[in-house]
């Protein structure tokens, strides 16, 4: 209190800094005295602030930003987005990633993600440990819009990259990602529909070295089966978009197509500006990432193939043959570059071993169609396996060697918690993974909070949260088996089914909180999630596990002429002297060749066949299990930060706030939880030695010598007089508040400082000073006497040439051809006068006034539209009478006047503290322009009207504001 005394006492002695110093101090100490302001509903960016808060506060307050576009709020460390659905004006402009680079303290800034990346990278770089930033929320929330932001601000603030061109490719892997592993749903227009992980890799200067991505469980099934309401995968539609006519792809329209058809808005639309615009920036990025256009054209035949391939149909009930019109069975095989007769016989037959001999089954009907959804399946997922891949290798993934004080960002984009009518495998793997990243938030957020209280001694109050380890562990577990661990040994069983893995289920958990039975016999079961109950249909389950696709398909896969369909297929060379060409056509095959066609067939079987017995088979289960793990231990070797997005409504509607659908979104996600904990626990963790170094002046004087010990702490916050804070055995445990009301104690003593500064700063300026502004003024005053000088002796002789101009003009035309001859008494007399005049300057004023009464009035010169003169206008005023106006005026300040001189205008322009002159005149079409520019204009208002819009030269200087006037405009009064 002393202190904050003296500082108010500052302006009482002569020789005290000026008033703006002083008074900026003293109002820095009252602030520290009064406390937190309180501040209107709606106006708290940082919701665990507020005074008392609750579940009602909590949404109120998201619900008041949200209506005034204010998406973005913290929730403590936790930042809320709350989906607009709609492009809020100005929010991601270069200027706000400009102003969110070095945020440092978070609370001088609206709330935004821009913030949060770069928080997290000076995080990174000043604690050399490797962050990763948690988005999570509903499908249609908004994750994958958050992800894209994040790292678009985390290339902005890094120290640029490794190698060229690197920041350009991390950005443009999106479009590509999410033409391919994207679509419209039901609750949202560009779904996520995988999983996916970045792993952006720094130098120890911040610079990035490079990126990976890792994908996690695209839903390839949208690829066979969508509903009417939802699309297919983007790129479908972009590829009819952009290659629809191009006759490479052999394609017809695109409501022809099985696979394609189901949405009829999606196809209607298929030429539309949207369709249009995502293929001219996949287009882009393919070219900024280093595709190649014969990748391109791999990748695109390919996605024909399956275009194709949804429309082969089968005849014969025990015994599928192919029945479609064998012009679409050419065409398919010509986009996948394959042999006619290997895949037809790869769909209807079955070769199977047994006791070495080999043995052919045909297939069924429904075996049949499902051999073909599944190769379609197949065909697409190695296809986006491939093309992640390929984008990493882009981004130097597999160039990457560790160096001493590398580190990496981390951002995880994932599916959303999902609960349809209808619940199958997907969504059980969706909702674990969900399920486990709300395990790592709570572990986070709460338990260990609690296990750094018992650690470093202090006793912290018994805070509960909800556990989901027990279903988790439900899920997982290995021993006993877990729904997972059931589920692969089911799969493994040749004669199981579904039926007999929904009774295992049930019997395994009995009784357990978290698992519930149907009363009847129906092959569903129910697990209580963390964000509600799911009810899921057995139905499918061990197919979809095993994820099987037949040896017989593959082997005629692997000898296709497309490179891309041979890599992911593991196809084999061709023998020398064979075939040559690039997707050379193998449906023109004739009849003569199909016994060949079948032996070369079943050679690549055997081979395919080898290859699989060399790999330990692994279910889908089992490698999601396994990929969760991994995930979960690169999160947890990371520092995280927290991206909540929420959906206001399920209609995908702008400024429409769902109060029930928000509030079940806020429950389930832990934010009520984390407030509370914040609340009730200690929020900032200082080290001894970081608390001491920072706050030191509070409690010690300034030159003293302080130890980093827990006595030192406990003495400056009883100085600063902080209540209810704890002093552990290495840290400083204080309320959240409390930081807040340590900086505002500070704020004192760096103004302080900076006053102390500037008298230091003006005693060294105030030693120099006086010689330099003497030797200053006379400088001044020799270019000022000058340019008088100058500028009046050329005013003087233009004056004499415009007049005599203007006598010859008067002359008769033979004037100049006469015999010379002495003057008559009245030219005498006319040449005495006109001399007069041009001494006393009234025959060019009263003739450029007759001009402009005459000839210009009439064309609205200078004339604002009520019919006076514009702001601008002046009437016949001299250059200096112009200079002494615009002096002191801000840079950019201008006005025009009528030149008294000659028959037109002058501009005077105010730019830089430099005042400039400029001619405005008229050309034989009586249009205006400024002298020196080519540019004319049909009037004078014309000339302003564009020169404040654009510079009058390449010094930038345009015309911002009228000059100010004041007083009776006796220049202008002439004129009227």
């Amino acid at each position: 209190e002393k202190r904050l005394k003296h500082l108010d006492d500052v302006g009482a002695s002569p020789d005290a800094a000026p008033r703006s110093c002083v008074s900026k101090v003293s109002l820095f100490a009252a602030m520290a005295r009064s406390g937190s302001r309180a501040l209107l509903p709606g106006q708290t960016d940082n919701l665990a602030e507020l005074e008392n808060l609750n579940e009602e506060t909590l949404l109120e307050e998201l619900k008041l930003r949200f209506k005034r576009d204010q998406i973005y709020t913290y929730v403590g460390e936790i930042l809320v987005t709350v989906n607009p659905f709609k492009w809020v004006g100005g929010l991601y402009d270069p200027d706000k990633m400009r102003l969110y680079s070095q945020v440092g303290d978070k609370n001088k800034f609206a709330p935004h993600v821009f913030a949060v990346s770069d928080i997290a990278f000076n995080t990174m770089r000043s604690g050399k440990k490797d962050q990763c930033c948690v988005i999570s929320g509903e499908s249609g929330a908004g994750k994958t819009e958050a992800a894209k932001l994040f790292i678009k601000q985390l290339v902005q603030v890094s120290n640029g990259a490794e190698f060229e061109g690197l920041e350009s490719k991390l950005l443009e892997v999106n479009p590509i990602l999410e033409a391919f592993g994207n679509a419209k749903t039901q609750y949202n227009n560009n779904s996520s529909r995988f999983g996916k992980f970045i792993s952006v890799k720094f130098n120890r200067e911040g610079s990035i070295r490079g990126a990976e991505m890792t994908e996690y469980l695209l839903e390839k099934s949208r690829v066979v089966s969508h509903t009417s309401v939802e699309q297919t995968f983007h790129i479908f539609y972009i590829f009819f978009n952009g290659y629809g006519k191009d006759p490479r792809f052999q394609l017809g329209d695109i409501g022809d197509y099985r696979f394609t058809s189901p949405n009829e808005d999606a196809c209607a639309d298929i030429n539309g500006a949207h369709f249009t615009e995502l293929h001219a920036e996949l287009e882009a990025a393919f070219k900024i990432v280093g595709f190649d256009e014969e990748q391109k054209e791999d990748l695109f035949k390919l996605l024909s193939g399956v275009i194709h391939l949804g429309d082969i149909e089968f005849s014969g009930e025990d015994q599928a043959e192919v029945s479609s019109d064998p012009e679409l069975l050419k065409k398919l095989c010509d986009q996948l570059s394959i042999d006619e007769t290997a895949i037809e016989l790869a769909l209807t037959r079955q070769i199977n071993i047994i006791r070495g001999e080999e043995t052919e089954r045909r297939l069924r009907l429904e075996q049949a169609e499902d051999a073909r959804d599944a190769t379609a399946k197949a065909i697409y997922n190695r296809a986006f396996s491939w093309l992640v891949e390929s984008c990493n290798k882009q981004l130097g993934a597999g160039t990457i060697k560790a160096a001493a004080g590398d580190t990496a960002m981390g951002i995880l984009d994932i599916f959303g918690f999902e609960c349809f009518d209808s619940n199958s495998f997907e969504q059980l793997c969706i909702n674990l993974t969900n399920e486990q990243l709300q395990w790592y938030f709570n572990e986070h957020i709460f338990a260990m909070e609690l296990a750094e209280y018992a650690k470093e001694g202090i006793s912290g109050k018994d805070i509960t949260y909800e556990n989901n380890e027990p279903l988790l562990e439900l899920i997982l577990s290995s021993k006993p088996l877990g729904l997972l661990g059931i589920l692969d040994e089911e799969s493994n069983f040749p004669k199981a089914s579904d039926t007999t893995m929904i009774l295992k289920f049930h019997e395994a958990f009995k009784g357990h909180k978290d698992y519930k039975r149907p009363k009847g016999n129906e092959e569903i079961f129910t697990l209580s999630h963390y964000a509600g109950n799911v009810t899921y249909e057995g139905f499918g389950f061990l197919e979809k596990n095993r994820d099987t696709l037949a040896v017989d398909v593959v082997g005629a896969l692997r000898l296709s002429d497309n490179s891309l369909v041979k890599l992911l297929f593991g196809g084999e060379r061709e023998p020398t002297g064979g075939r040559g060409g690039k997707h050379k056509p193998k449906g023109a095959r004739n009849k003569m060749d199909r016994s060949a066609s079948q032996a070369r067939t079943r050679q690549s079987i055997k081979h395919a066949r080898a290859s699989l017995a060399k790999k330990k088979q692994r279910t889908v289960a089992a490698v999601f299990k396994s990929s969760l793990a991994d995930l979960m231990t690169v999160l947890k070797a990371s520092e995280p930060h927290f991206i909540r997005c929420v959906k206001p409504n399920h209609e995908k509607t702008a400024d429409l706030f769902h109060d029930d659908l928000v509030t079940k979104q806020l429950r389930y996600t832990g934010m009520l939880e984390t407030t509370r904990i914040r609340r009730e626990g200690y929020a900032s963790r200082p080290l001894f030695a970081d608390f001491v170094q920072r706050y030191k002046v509070l409690g010690f004087p300034c030159r003293q010598e302080v130890q980093a010990s827990a006595a030192s702490c406990r003495q400056i916050l009883n100085a600063a007089g902080i209540k209810g804070f704890e002093v552990g055995k290495t840290k400083v445990f204080m309320r959240y508040y409390h930081a807040d009301e340590l900086n505002g104690k500070l704020e004192p003593f760096v103004a302080a400082a900076t006053i102390l500064s500037r008298y230091c700063r003006g005693f060294t300026a105030r030693s120099k000073y006086g010689a330099l502004v003497e030797a200053k003024n006379k400088q001044d005053a020799a270019v000022m006497g000058f340019c008088t000088s100058a500028e009046r002796s050329c005013q003087g002789v233009r004056d004499v040439m415009q007049a005599l101009i203007d006598e010859d003009g008067k002359r008769p035309a033979d004037y100049w051809s006469r015999a010379s001859a002495a003057p008559s008494l009245k030219e005498r007399a006319y040449k005495e006068k006109t001399q007069s005049n041009r001494k006393k300057g009234g025959m060019n004023r009263a003739a450029s006034v007759k001009w402009f009464k005459e000839t210009e009035a009439a064309k609205g010169s200078g004339m604002a539209e009520d019919g006076g003169f514009a702001s601008w206008f002046h009437g016949i005023i001299t250059r200096q009478e112009a200079e002494s106006l615009l002096k002191g005026q801000p840079s950019g300040t201008f006005l025009i006047r009528v030149a008294e001189s000659r028959f037109g205008y002058s501009l005077s322009l105010l730019f830089k503290n430099r005042c400039k002159h400029f001619m405005i005149d008229q050309d034989s079409d009586q249009r205006y322009m400024v002298v020196g520019n080519d540019r004319t204009f049909p009037s004078l208002n014309e000339v302003v009207a564009f020169h404040m819009r654009h510079p009058v030269t390449d010094d930038g200087d345009t015309l911002l504001l009228p000059c100010p006037t004041s007083g009776p405009r006796d220049d202008l009064a002439e004129l009227e």
